[in-house]
């Protein structure tokens, strides 16, 4: 009978000599020069920088939650969360707060667009839109930008309606 370890050892070092002798797929034998697949990872980067944007916003504020699904045929992103408020004479409600990035899908051609729908404590306000080409540099670096910009106004508007506005102070 042979040792369990020693057979983990000729496995290892097979596996190693295998590993030296495989030659690097190119990117047309993996599919990546596609231009469809170029476009699918650009989209793809596009929503882990939102993801991350998402994630540095509920670092400030704990109770809101990332979403992911489908509405209208798009990909939707979302960052929302049902906020308990009292509120004076009505008692305790809640407040329904998001960000939706709809990512319609993506053309063959690399055509592409985000829309934003931001409803802050039950207040719907304008969307915005952006289109453009994920095959163009600068176009995926507005994307991108959008994408920060959007958050901002989101954050802007969200804590602008939470912090108390200072007490007056008596005059002398």
């Amino acid at each position: 009978m042979t040792s369990f370890r020693d057979k983990l050892k000729e496995i290892r070092a097979s596996e190693a000599e295998r590993s030296r002798q495989r030659v690097p797929l190119s990117d047309h034998e993996l599919g990546l020069d596609q231009p469809a697949e170029k476009f699918l990872a650009a989209r793809g980067e596009l929503v882990k920088d939102l993801e991350r944007l998402m994630n540095e916003f509920i670092a400030e504020s704990p109770m809101f939650e990332i979403g992911h699904g489908f509405f209208e045929g798009r990909y939707v992103l979302s960052l929302s969360c049902d906020e308990p408020l009292l509120e004076d004479g009505r008692g305790l409600r809640k407040h329904f707060t998001r960000i939706n990035f709809l990512l319609d899908p993506c053309a063959a051609d690399g055509r592409f667009s985000i829309t934003t729908k931001l409803t802050i404590r039950d207040r719907d306000l304008p969307k915005a839109l952006i289109e453009g080409n994920l095959g163009h540099a600068g176009d995926l670096s507005a994307f991108r930008s959008f994408g920060e910009e959007q958050m901002l106004r989101f954050a802007t508007e969200y804590f602008a309606g939470r912090v108390p506005a200072a007490a007056p102070q008596p005059a002398h």
